[in-house]
């Protein structure tokens, strides 16, 4: 190779690290799925379904740096196994976190327990905190309320007619919890799944571009 040419692709790779130390961050989390969608071949990862892909898209698009971790045994899930795999993340105090149903419920869990931990935004599509507790410990946790003043924007995004049973009341536990939270309305987008918005869910996007 030309010693000009190296020096170019040199240059390049430092602005390209540069760009990347200072880029914002975003991740998205995924929820538990039924066993049967996670062991046959014909269902999308539990990190490629719903509206994921495409909100991905929009951050890339936007020059953020987005990523989607597929948590472990989504259809069995384990809180240390699912805050090992989360711990890669690199976050910021302007990153931006969005989470679909027990997503949410794990992400508040995690956060609760990385005190440190500040965000720009934090958006809850769906939010299931397991209110039966159906999975033991994976979602018990004692709520912090001084969490709010460690994001900076903090949303609901809640359909009326949601079928899954406990989103309802854990709702209400985050509004209760965190009044300034900002509740989204719908009354016809059930829990937020494929069959519910479509591949696209430009609200979500326009919260997380605002």
């Amino acid at each position: 190779m030309p010693a000009k040419a190296g020096i170019q692709n040199f240059e390049a790779c430092q602005r390209f690290l540069f760009y990347d130390v200072r880029m914002k961050t975003a991740y998205i989390l995924h929820g538990i799925t039924d066993a049967h969608e996670y062991l046959e071949m014909g269902f999308p990862s539990p990190s490629n379904a719903h509206w994921i892909p495409w909100l991905q898209q929009k951050f890339l698009r936007a020059g953020i740096l987005c990523q989607t971790p597929e948590m472990p045994n989504p259809h069995m899930p384990n809180y240390q196994e699912w805050a090992k795999t989360f711990s890669q993340a690199q976050l910021k105090e302007d990153s931006t976190i969005v989470a679909h149903s027990a997503g949410c419920g794990f992400i508040l869990k995690w956060l609760h327990k990385n005190p440190s931990v500040k965000l720009e935004k934090l958006l809850l599509v769906a939010p299931w905190l397991d209110p039966q507790n159906v999975f033991q410990d994976f979602l018990q946790f004692n709520f912090s309320p001084d969490l709010s003043k460690r994001i900076g924007e903090l949303h609901v995004f809640y359909s009326e007619d949601e079928p899954v049973d406990g989103v309802k009341n854990s709702k209400e536990t985050i509004l209760n919890t965190y009044p300034n939270t900002k509740l989204h309305i719908y009354f016809d987008k059930r829990h937020f799944c494929l069959n519910d918005t479509g591949p696209t869910f430009d609200d979500l996007w326009n919260v997380c571009n605002s």
